[in-house]
């Protein structure tokens, strides 16, 4: 279902670690089919090394490359980063956000453009691929749109729809 989507990780942190490893280690997708972004140099290092992806400072390239963008970021810079992404997104790509404690309603008014939007949450046990993962489809995003999410999501640990 994802061998032939480009999945753009934005935030190479915590969270992105352990979706990036839980997609290869499942066999979901290949290392050649993820792009990521991070502001630390050295983080992007690790994880080129570690899973040996394509790593970038550039967000915008993350976009541009990607079918799915998922923006693994912390909370209070979501809306920046929204922002300096927002013309290269558009309804080929499904967004995807597990920013903590940011509701839809405020990624769509920054995002201010009908967009295949589905926001995730999922929990710290993600991290050993135990995880329980809520999602919650846009009012764009399709069933298809929700099993991609799902399919990622479930490479962690268990999706709730």
């Amino acid at each position: 279902m994802l061998n032939d989507k480009k999945i753009g990780m934005i935030g190479a942190g915590n969270m992105g670690n352990a979706l990036i490893d839980g997609l290869i280690r499942s066999g979901a997708t290949q290392p050649e089919n993820i792009i990521c972004s991070d502001t630390s140099e050295s983080q992007l290092d690790a994880v080129r090394k570690r899973f040996n992806v394509a790593v970038t400072t550039d967000n915008i390239e993350v976009v541009k490359a990607s079918d799915i963008i998922i923006y693994a970021v912390k909370p209070q810079i979501i809306a920046s980063v929204l922002r300096e992404t927002a013309d290269h997104l558009d309804m080929s790509k499904l967004v995807i956000s597990i920013a903590a404690g940011v509701p839809m309603a405020a990624i769509e008014s920054v995002l201010n453009k009908d967009l295949r939007l589905i926001r995730v949450m999922p929990n710290v046990a993600v991290a050993v691929r135990e995880g329980a993962t809520a999602v919650a489809a846009g009012g764009h995003a399709s069933q298809e749109d929700v099993k991609l999410a799902m399919a990622i999501f479930d490479s962690v640990g268990k999706s709730i729809f």
